[in-house]
């Protein structure tokens, strides 16, 4: 009986326009029910149909759609009485029509068993599989990408990356290299270099990347480099080593009382840095705050990371640190400046301090510059014991304050320093 029917239904093209309509709702509910539009059918389609139902094309036009319960009830009534439509259905398409809840429920099993298969087949990768399936709304075109079977194809080369990652830094292109035989096998247009800095996010434990900066941080911070030339540090009243002479550039520097911008490509050429007096160099972000304090005290062993903490001024403060030198910060006591402070607390807890970061300071730096929600909640994230009194005290006043307003105590502090060191 069935076949009778799939012969009746595929000798006409009425039924050839309506069976992928019915198809489609069905999949959505799930079951048979709901209706179709019929409006922009064809005339020659709508007297097929409608001769089924025993009626006239302008009754249909009239109605404007077909119910699905309405044909199962007149298909019961007709020599195919028995024939039950989700069957007819799957004859007619010659394939099994799944609902798409079921069609979810299986894609989503499927996902899992290929996570747990490659889990242990890539066990590198294993952290970044568990944060994969919490499916939070990053890994949502990672999961595009399993789906087209690309995924697959690039977890080998991704899974060597992260087993080698540098433990000095390597330019990104030679990395690349190194790892796959392509140099541009990571670049950030293509899908193994979005793969792997989704991974070394998630390793990381930091939020989302968003633009150029913030990917080439992400990739510094596991020391691998985008560029060497434009990363780069100023000093002032630091000298390097060469083995076991002073670099004839950093010793004119100092004598001509001249500011060096040195680039992470330099850094790596030198053995050793320290200031020209023992023991103490000062630390800010700001350019402009920098230049003023120098121009106050020329002789002052002074770092400007120009913002936020690129590789240069960490390779340059871990040389430091390895002399024996205590580091001291100021920033701007905003959300941004203090949770600087907490990384660099957090990196040399023996060897930094903060510098003008106190209540009092963020007293007198006091702006105007009210802070939204969006910066406040950047607080939240810093730990360190030291910054949160001020941390409370900002969270009330929700104000900015800045160092322009301290530069005649950071500057005070400067000439101390340097005489208690004399």
């Amino acid at each position: 009986m069935l076949d009778e029917a799939l012969a009746y239904f595929r000798g006409k093209s009425g039924f050839r326009r309506l069976f992928p309509l019915f198809r489609k709702k069905m999949e959505s509910l799930g079951r048979v029910g709901g209706s179709v539009d019929i409006t922009d059918f064809k005339d020659a389609e709508l007297e097929e149909i409608a001769a089924f139902f025993g009626s006239t094309k302008e009754v249909l036009l009239q109605k404007k759609k077909i119910y699905l319960l309405r044909f199962e009830k007149k298909l019961g009534e007709t020599r195919f009485a028995g024939v039950d439509v989700w069957a007819l259905l799957e004859g007619y398409f010659d394939e099994k029509i799944v609902s798409k809840k079921e069609s979810h429920e299986q894609k989503r099993a499927m996902e899992e068993r290929a996570l747990e298969r490659w889990k242990g087949q890539y066990p590198a990768l294993a952290f970044w599989f568990d944060y994969l399936r919490a499916r939070s709304p990053d890994t949502h075109w990672v999961y595009r990408l399993l789906e087209n079977g690309r995924l697959a194809a690039l977890l080998p080369v991704i899974h060597d990356a992260v087993r080698n990652l540098p433990e000095e830094p390597i330019r990104l292109p030679v990395f690349s290299q190194k790892v796959s035989g392509d140099p541009h096998a990571f670049d950030m247009n293509h899908d193994a270099g979005k793969l792997l800095m989704h991974i070394l996010q998630v390793k990381s434990g930091l939020p989302a990347v968003n633009g150029s900066e913030e990917a080439t941080r992400l990739l510094e911070s596991f020391y691998i480099l985008r560029d060497d030339i434009t990363n780069d540090v100023s000093v002032a009243n630091l000298l390097a080593d060469v083995g076991e002479n002073v670099h004839p550039l950093w010793q004119a520097a100092v004598d001509t009382r001249s500011v060096l911008n040195i680039p992470l490509r330099e850094l790596q050429r030198v053995s050793a840095v320290y200031p020209i007096t023992a023991g103490r160099v000062w630390i800010v972000e700001n350019s402009g705050v920098y230049s003023s304090l120098l121009d106050a005290v020329p002789d002052a062993p002074l770092i400007c990371t120009r913002g936020q903490f690129k590789l240069a001024a960490l390779k340059l403060m871990d040389m430091l640190v390895d002399a024996g030198v205590t580091l001291f910060y100021a920033g701007d006591i905003d959300p941004e400046g203090v949770a600087m402070a907490d990384r660099l607390l957090a990196r040399y807890p023996r060897h930094a301090q903060l510098w003008r970061m106190d209540i009092a300071s963020y007293h007198k730096s006091l702006s105007d510059n009210h802070m939204e929600e969006e910066r406040m909640a950047k607080l939240l994230n810093v730990t360190n014991e030291a910054l949160l009194p001020v941390i409370r005290d900002m969270q009330e006043k929700r104000k900015a304050g800045y160092q322009e307003g301290l530069l005649s105590l950071l500057a005070e502090d400067l000439r101390q320093g340097l005489g208690e060191n004399k």
